[in-house]
């Protein structure tokens, strides 16, 4: 029979929904669960539930046949096999869901994740996830990522637990920077922080920064200041607080910055101590080396002021020399003084004048008619708005006039090479045609009057020569002759000088062979002892005459001789007297004798003798009156033999003149004084 197509899919489809019926009444129902981990996720879970039985059509209201209830239905129609797979279904599944909640794969990308419809859990993830970078960006990026959750959000307590973590962390982060030396980097990167919870911890930890970087400040000034007032144990003492700071940078860092400004500021001290000495001085070579000592000092220097000081005492007194070395036309000093003018001086204009100027005076005192053509040429260089051009066209002038005389005195001088009386004659002539008004006269009226003498030399040599010659016959009349000769040499003569030295030893040979024999004759009075005559003959040799100091110093030895004698006499009458006082009147004379008279032998044995003889005496004084033992004693003159035992004495006779109290021990002055009280009573 035939069905129909439609029929059939409609019978199929009833069949079909019939099944599905039948097996949706068997399916576990399912509803949602809220699960959490550690208040850090949180998802929506689906969990099975058992299906409740129907009131319609279920197996327990339908009434079962017999046939049924004897029959034994197979195991896989048994509900409660399908119970128990059904609960351990469901915990299978719950369990799985619950791990994948608290164990998120952490291959899942967060930037794929859209926020506006993000959980929770999703943001506290990625927020970890972030943090994990620890670095600022990340940590920022964590706190914003759970930032924007309500205050009532149930994990609101972790999630501040959280951020307070990371802000920490940002904080350690700036902590760093901080120590580093990078305050304001550390600041910003604190500032960082959003929410209003961090906020008091971030202004607390920047005033901390900001308070212990202050301090570090202060003392590196202390230190800076110190420097400048060259104080270097204040310096040190300043620097040393610095590593008491608790922050790294200023302790370590600007400590070793300190050490090293403390030595680098001696050194240079030190440099600029020596160039000022050598500002002192005033030579020309220590100026210019002191400026360029003070120029190499930065202006970063502590001591940059001190050397601005220097540069300007050397740049003072070196063109104070300059100019005096143009005032008094040294040009050669001029010249080398220009060249090594420093260019820290910033004296470049004036420089290039100098130099004109020592190049130009240079070449004009070469003393030659092409040598002050190039003085003028070179001259002619300074500008009219320079310093020197008034003086430049005065020197300009003075050189066109030098250059005629210049002529003259070169042509006068060729003449006077040859040497003879004609030839120096002509060059007298021709330099006096420089007028007297001209530059050059002074020089050419030197010039003419050695020539003259030149002259004068040629014509009174003849006459030397010949009064040397008659000398040489080593005689009275000889000399005299030489001597009259040479005094037709005139005083204006340039051989004047060399003659009267000839003329006085020639004199004096005369007056040694008149004078010697008065000298003999007065040696041979002095040695029979007659001293007396021998001084009255000696000082026959008057004043001037060529024996006179000769007989002085032999006339001086008498005189001692006669002096030694006398005196040696009188000690010798003084001491036969005997007294202690003539004694000690005696060594007085005796020591008057002079060192060079032959008695002066005889004094030290006598004196010796006599200041014994003192001694002896005070010691028999001394048995009857120690007084008189003392006077007697200290009559005795000291440096002789006995004065030192003399006083030895004196001092023992003193003490026992006046001899010192003795200490009464203590308890023997109370046993004293008890006995006395005892006796009293």
């Amino acid at each position: 029979m035939a069905i129909d197509k439609d029929s059939k899919k409609s019978g199929s489809d009833a069949i079909s929904n019939e099944s599905d019926a039948k097996i949706d009444s068997d399916k576990p129902q399912y509803h949602y669960q809220n699960f959490s981990k550690d208040n850090n996720l949180q998802e929506n879970l689906l969990i099975p539930v058992t299906p409740q039985t129907s009131s319609i059509g279920s197996a327990a209201d339908r009434p079962k046949s017999t046939t049924t209830r004897k029959q034994k239905r197979p195991w896989w129609q048994m509900w409660q096999i399908w119970g128990l797979v059904l609960v351990l279904c469901s915990g299978g599944i719950g369990y799985g869901a619950m791990t994948m909640l608290l164990k998120l794969p952490k291959t899942q990308s967060c930037s794929k994740v859209f926020w506006p419809i993000a959980s929770a859990s999703i943001r506290l993830y990625c927020a970890q996830t972030a943090a994990e970078q620890k670095n600022v960006d990340g940590l920022l990026s964590a706190i914003n990522l759970v930032a924007v959750l309500p205050d009532n959000h149930p994990l609101r307590p972790e999630i501040n637990r959280n951020i307070n973590r990371w802000a920490t962390a940002i904080l350690a982060i700036g902590e760093e920077e901080f120590q580093a030396g990078k305050l304001e980097q550390a600041i910003a990167t604190a500032k960082k922080i959003p929410g209003k919870s961090a906020k008091e911890l971030v202004d607390k930890t920047i005033d901390t920064w900001k308070s212990i970087w202050s301090d570090g400040e202060e003392t590196y000034r202390q230190v800076e200041d110190k420097l400048r007032e060259a104080d270097w144990n204040g310096a040190f003492s300043a620097a040393v607080l610095l590593t008491d700071n608790p922050n790294k940078y200023w302790a370590t860092t600007k400590y070793e910055e300190s050490i090293n400004n403390i030595n680098i500021a001696q050194e240079e001290n030190a440099s600029l101590n020596k160039a000022q000495a050598q500002i002192n001085s005033g030579q020309i070579d220590g100026l210019i080396l002191a400026i360029e000592k003070a120029a190499d000092i930065d202006n970063k220097s502590y001591a940059y002021d001190q050397a601005q000081e220097i540069i300007a005492q050397g740049k003072e007194k070196l063109v104070a020399i300059i100019e005096q070395s143009i005032e008094d036309r040294d040009w050669q000093q001029l010249l080398r003084i220009t060249s090594r003018v420093p260019r820290s001086l910033k004296l470049q204009k004036r420089v290039k004048d100098w130099q004109i100027l020592a190049n130009a005076g240079s070449s004009a005192q070469l003393d030659t008619v092409f040598g002050i053509e190039d003085a003028i040429e070179e001259i002619d260089k300074l500008k009219k708005k320079s310093e020197y051009y008034n003086l430049g066209q005065k020197l300009a002038s003075r050189w066109e006039k030098e250059i005629d005389d210049v002529r003259h005195l070169s042509k006068a001088r060729d003449f006077a090479r040859t040497g003879t009386i004609a030839a120096l004659n002509e060059a007298i002539t021709e330099a006096r045609l420089i007028p007297d008004a001209n530059p050059r006269y002074q020089e050419a009226s030197e010039e003419i009057n050695q020539w003259r003498k030149q002259i004068q030399t040629i014509e009174d040599q003849p006459i030397l020569n010949r009064a040397k010659e008659l000398a040489y016959g080593n005689s009275v009349n000889a000399w005299i002759r030489a001597i009259a000769e040479a005094n037709l040499i005139s005083s204006n003569s340039p051989l004047h000088g060399e003659a009267q030295d000839y003329v006085r030893t020639w004199r004096a040979n005369i007056e040694r062979i008149k004078d010697q024999p008065i000298l003999d004759d007065a040696e041979a009075f002095a040695y029979n002892d007659n001293y007396t005559a021998a001084i009255r003959t000696a000082q026959k040799i008057s004043s001037g005459r060529a024996l006179y100091p000769d007989a002085q110093s032999k006339i001086a030895r008498w005189q001692a001789e006669i002096d030694g004698e006398r005196y040696l006499r009188e000690a010798n009458d003084l001491a036969s007297q005997g007294t202690p006082e003539a004694l000690a009147r005696a060594i007085k004379v005796a020591r008057q004798v002079p060192v060079s008279s032959s008695s002066r032998n005889e004094v030290t044995p006598s004196i010796d003798d006599w200041s014994a003889e003192i001694l002896d005496q005070a010691r028999e004084a001394s048995d009857s009156s120690l007084e008189r033992a003392i006077a007697i004693a200290q009559q005795i003159p000291s440096g002789t033999t006995s004065y030192t035992t003399a006083q030895g004495e004196i001092k023992i006779w003193r003490i026992r003149l006046a001899p010192e109290p003795q200490v009464v021990p203590p308890t023997f002055k109370l046993d004293k004084l008890r006995k006395e009280r005892e006796r009293d009573n």
